[in-house]
């Protein structure tokens, strides 16, 4: 009988009087309080149900009315749950996506279903975001990671958006920590780890990387010369080692990043020592001899930048063209015009390839410790007249040049 009263208040909302005898009535003849409903019952349901009507016809401000007017009356009914999730929806739909948003965070901390909260919050965070609500949208963002680190594909997307917000607002410390923890999350996922994951870590980690790489490239060698090699030679491995690290994730892209990279890790480490500020006092003679030194110790690594970009020249015969491999060939272009002319490569073959992995180049270990016994280059006949700092110059670059070389033969 109870569900013939309700779905008649669903029909007639509203419609019911007090008969004289005192006894709530349908107009339809249905006896209220015989059903076991009382007026305060039948007011709340049918002002709840009120706005279906409007509802139907997309009166999307009355309806919200009619649901805000219930909640605020009605603050303890089991249907307030209900008016929570139809509020979100009439507000999306009205184009209100900032007070939609705030109605899925609350169906987030309400709801008892773990599933429900985590598509709300999750949808709530979406909603500042495609509203350009920052704070709020950064603020749900990290709460959702926080508290749903699974299912891990949707916690590194979340990630991943997060970092793209912190880097459009230049808050550059939040963005690399993001990172950060987009490489952690697919490393610690054990057997859950996902083609998906593996992608956006490999991302994350070319970005680390390629902060490495910057460090290393904007040092010059300068006065005292050792010093600064020796810092240089600290920078030029860790970028090595984070550009090789990158080949496991089987990306092609980023394989083919991390192998123009490195490629570039040479070519600029024989750019620096030609760029080396000279030691001072040095003769007329000795000028030239250390010119001759200096050119002769940095001409390897220009050869070994030409081996590893042609390395992504290969990729080519894979049919594989992405940017990567087409900076390489813009690098050969310039290192060897001969062989790579500008219009030979400009076109290239466009191909696209999930995973891509070849034998990343070994990367040179400068040993300079290992390298005591190395020997200045002859000098002719200047060698005795030499300043102590001049000399102890041309055995610093000798020995770090022979060491790299060393290793790449």
């Amino acid at each position: 009988m109870e569900a013939r009263v309700i779905s008649s208040l669903n029909m007639w909302r509203g419609s019911y009087f007090w008969d004289p005898l005192g006894k709530a009535t349908l107009t339809n003849g249905i006896d209220l309080e015989d059903c076991g409903l009382h007026e305060v019952d039948i007011r709340s349901v049918a002002e709840y149900n009120a706005e279906d009507a409007v509802m139907y016809f997309q009166d999307w401000s009355m309806a919200s009315g009619v649901l805000e007017e219930f909640r605020t009356e009605h603050p303890e009914h089991d249907l307030q749950d209900e008016a929570t999730k139809q509020l979100a929806y009439i507000y999306r739909e009205d184009g209100q996506v900032e007070r939609s948003a705030a109605e899925h965070e609350r169906i987030a901390a309400e709801s008892t279903d773990p599933e429900l909260s985590r598509e709300a919050l999750l949808t709530a965070a979406e909603l500042y975001d495609e509203v350009n609500v920052t704070a709020d949208a950064i603020r749900v963002y990290e709460q959702y990671v926080a508290e749903n680190p699974r299912p891990l594909d949707i916690a590194m997307e979340t990630r991943s958006r997060l970092a793209e917000i912190y880097k459009a607002e230049l808050d550059y410390e939040n963005y690399f920590a993001a990172l950060g923890e987009i490489v952690a999350a697919d490393r610690d996922a054990g057997e859950e780890r996902t083609d998906r994951s593996r992608y956006l870590a490999a991302g994350a980690s070319l970005v680390l990387a390629e902060q490495s790489y910057e460090q290393f490239a904007e040092l010059r060698l300068v006065q005292p010369f050792e010093q600064s090699l020796a810092e240089k030679q600290r920078r030029m491995d860790a970028a090595m080692a984070a550009f090789e690290n990158l080949v496991a994730y089987e990306v092609a892209d980023v394989t083919a990043a991390a192998t123009f990279y490195i490629a570039e890790i040479y070519h600029d480490f024989g750019a620096a020592l030609l760029d080396s500020e000279r030691p001072a006092g040095l003769s007329a003679a000795e000028k030239v001899d250390y010119e001759l030194v200096i050119e002769e110790e940095a001409f390897p690594f220009e050869e070994q930048a030409i081996d590893v970009h042609e390395e992504n020249f290969e990729l080519l015969t894979a049919g594989i063209y992405n940017p990567w491999v087409r900076k390489s060939l813009e690098k050969l272009a310039v290192l060897m015009p001969g062989r790579y002319a500008k219009n030979e490569i400009s076109s290239g073959f466009v191909g696209s390839i999930d995973t891509y992995a070849y034998q990343m180049p070994i990367a040179a270990q400068l040993r300079l410790d290992e390298q005591n016994d190395a020997e200045a280059p002859e000098s002719g006949d200047t060698e005795t007249s030499e300043p102590a700092d001049t000399a102890d110059a041309l055995e610093a670059t000798a020995q770090v040049s022979h060491a790299v070389v060393s290793d790449l033969r």
